[in-house]
């Protein structure tokens, strides 16, 4: 008898997000059990498993630490080079990155606008450093422009000045831009580097799961319940932030500067709206949007071209609104207060920051720690934010992706080169992808 040959089926893996919701449900039930029978009150829980589920946590943050000064430097030097020519930065170039800095500014201002609406922090206390933490005089605007260079970039790096470490990353990429073929290796090398270190972000963030479970069972060992409503509230603030940026400034951004109608872009916009937060990443969206936008919008193939990969790196509008909620929730927790004027330079470095996060699922929640360490803030709340980002990550992408299409139309139109009669004309959308 021939012997049967089964074709098995090569086993998919579970998507990170399902692994970090099941760390986060682990956690949760763990940490409630350890709370109900006695929490830090029972010796053995606060002297044996709490230590070791707090170093669970401690090892993934500090990973994270570890890995995001270098990923900030080199990714910024690989961001410049995309520009690929000086000249790129004059008419379109120019338009392009101001675009991208005034967009985001105004999203992260928007974060704030609802965070200290809804206070989402407020209600439970995780600690008492309020009144422990010393947050640094803020200068003058000159003294905060001439803060942004670095005295020592060496310096920088070690010390994890992140505005500093930004300005000097440009800085490397436009010299090696204006040098040429001579400096292309160079430039290489830096790409290359930019790739390895997201390498490496791809094997810290591999263990998610892990010290989600560690911070999440800490924190429900500690206080119980009390923490599933700032979560939710969180939650909401974070959507509220971004949708009021995706239907409100995007809305006044084509009417008043795309000179388009508002409800054709997004049904032309949608596929691509979709794709980006269903997979949490814009380069999923990338070549969805790079049809639509010359095939179906009318705007031209060549500033399509520059604008939508460019903005896949520095368009993160989402992602500014993010930070600023984050920052803001995690104040909150601790009693920390933050001026006004705090608050406004938290929107700016933020802004800046965003520049630096490609097209990947999870780099917010990288960069987010930190913004939280140079505020001084403590990292047990980041438990409450990495359990549930993949939740508002699909938000934040989706408001980045739609937003890289956004600045095209707008664009195109402040060139007078969109082709308005192709962007009114539905009849494209019945065309399969890459017809022109």
């Amino acid at each position: 008898m021939a012997e049967r040959k089964q074709w098995a089926q090569p086993k998919k893996s579970m998507p990170l997000y399902g692994r970090i919701f099941i760390a986060l449900g682990v956690g949760i039930a763990f940490g409630y059990i350890l709370n109900a029978i006695g929490g830090t009150h029972q010796p053995v829980i606060n002297n044996h498993i709490l230590p070791f589920l707090q170093f669970l946590g401690d090892f993934f943050i500090k990973l994270i630490k570890m890995v995001v000064v270098p990923l900030v430097f080199f990714c910024i030097v690989d961001a410049a080079l995309s520009l690929g020519d000086i000249n790129k930065l004059k008419s379109v170039g120019v338009t392009t990155i101001i675009w991208f800095l005034a967009t985001g500014m105004i999203s992260a201002m928007i974060g704030l606008f609802w965070v200290n609406l809804i206070q989402p922090g407020k209600g439970l206390q995780l600690g008492t450093v309020g009144s422990g933490v010393k947050t640094k005089a803020l200068p003058g605007m000159y003294q905060t422009i001439l803060d942004f260079i670095p005295a020592n970039p060496f310096e920088s790096l070690t010390s994890g000045s992140m505005m500093q470490i930004i300005v000097f990353s440009l800085f490397i990429g436009f010299a090696i831009i204006s040098l040429g073929e001579k400096a292309e290796p160079l430039g290489k090398i830096f790409s290359m580097l930019s790739m390895v270190m997201f390498k490496i972000v791809d094997y810290v963030i591999a263990i998610i799961p892990v010290g989600v479970f560690g911070l999440m069972s800490t924190t429900m060992t500690k206080y119980g319940t009390a923490i599933f409503g700032p979560v939710l509230k969180f939650i909401l603030t974070d959507y509220l932030a971004c949708l009021s940026t995706t239907f409100g400034i995007y809305t006044l951004l084509l009417i008043f500067i795309g000179r388009v109608n508002v409800f054709t872009f997004w049904k032309k916009a949608f596929a691509s709206w979709l794709v980006a937060f269903s997979t949490c990443t814009s380069s999923a969206a990338l070549p969805v949007s790079m049809d639509i936008a010359p095939n179906k919008m009318g705007a031209p193939k060549d500033i399509s071209s520059f604008i939508l990969p460019l903005g896949c790196t520095a368009q993160m509008n989402g992602t500014c609104a993010y930070f600023a909620v984050v920052i803001l929730f995690a104040a909150q927790l601790y009693g920390v207060e933050l001026s006004l004027p705090q608050q406004i330079l938290l929107c700016v470095q933020a802004t800046f920051l965003s520049v630096g996060c490609a097209a990947t699922p999870q780099i917010g929640l990288v960069i987010s720690l930190t913004l939280m360490t140079q505020m001084g803030l403590p990292l047990d709340g980041y438990s409450l934010v990495a359990g549930i980002y993949r939740i508002v990550d699909q938000i934040h992408t989706a408001t980045n992706s739609v937003g890289d299409l956004v600045a095209t139309v707008c664009i195109s139109n402040l060139q007078n080169e969109l082709d308005h009669e192709k962007f009114d004309d539905l009849t494209l959308l019945d065309q399969k992808d890459g017809a022109s």
